[in-house]
């Protein structure tokens, strides 16, 4: 899910997004719909590279400090404790 998340969806989303907006428009004119080499699909390619690059930026970045160990979450005097970093 997290690869889904932070590489797929930012890359396949600024295509989704202008195929809705070519398919409304070309309706909206009352034409079909143009051919691939009309399009703009370079710059749809090049927002989807930068959203996934952005978002695994973003991972890198905001992860604890190197030799931090993770506490899973774990059952204790009655209690759910929730996962941690120590």
């Amino acid at each position: 899910m997290r690869i889904f998340l932070t590489v797929v969806l930012p890359l396949v989303a600024p295509f989704v997004i202008y195929l809705v907006w070519v398919t409304v428009d070309a309706r909206r004119k009352g034409r079909g719909l143009p051919n691939w080499e009309e399009g703009n699909w370079f710059w749809a390619f090049i927002a989807g590279g930068v959203l996934m690059v952005l978002s695994l930026g973003y991972l890198v970045t905001r992860g604890e400090e190197p030799g931090t160990k993770y506490m899973p979450p774990h059952y204790d005097d009655g209690k759910i404790l929730p996962g941690k970093y120590k």
